[in-house]
């Protein structure tokens, strides 16, 4: 199916067209709304939200671009909408230190100590404070390597950074993350 008859059948509100529509540009919906929201359910939402307003609004749609830039502009709209709604970003858990402490915090572990879990809950919380206020270039450095583990050549190729640029941020993201979890409340 042409980018044309797509158009057409989804201005026609032919469910085949928008299942098509669905499966030729749900990953990319979904890569750029899980850089903003940082939350795969988040992002799975943000699909949702998309599809909706695509098929509400194809008739706004003039065909001067390309249909996936127009669709581009309604899903990081729709993901910076979720991430103001929420007005958070999700902590991301890495290894087991961090998913203890989220457990802690929770109250999950029946032997944690109540300060304890003060403590952890404290540290989640500047962790996700810094995280919020970090520049969007070092949030996705620090995302792409110690929570989704790629590799440092294919963090640098999707930030369009060098390696040493790279390492260079994270290694500051990572000092900068340690100085702000460690200080006393």
């Amino acid at each position: 199916m042409t980018e044309d008859e797509l158009v057409e059948g989804l201005r026609a509100r032919n469910p085949q067209a928008l299942e098509y529509f669905h499966a030729r540009y749900r990953d990319r919906i979904f890569a750029v709304a899980r850089r903003i929201v940082r939350d795969d359910q988040d992002a799975e939402e943000v699909i949702g939200d998309v599809l909706w307003t695509v098929h509400r609004k194809i008739d706004l749609f003039n065909g001067t671009s390309a249909l996936w830039s127009w669709c581009y502009r309604i899903t990081e709209n729709a993901a910076r909408m979720k991430v103001r709604k929420y007005k958070r970003y999700p902590t991301p858990v890495e290894g087991d230190v961090l998913q203890a402490m989220a457990n802690h915090a929770a109250g999950d572990d029946p032997n944690a100590r109540p300060d304890r879990q003060v403590t952890c809950r404290r540290t989640i919380e500047r962790l996700n404070a810094f995280l919020s206020e970090a520049e969007e270039t070092n949030r996705r450095v620090y995302q792409y390597m110690d929570v989704d583990g790629l590799s440092k050549e294919e963090a640098a190729d999707r930030l369009g950074l060098t390696i040493p640029a790279l390492k260079a941020r994270l290694h500051r993201v990572r000092v900068a993350l340690r100085e702000a979890v460690a200080q006393p409340a």
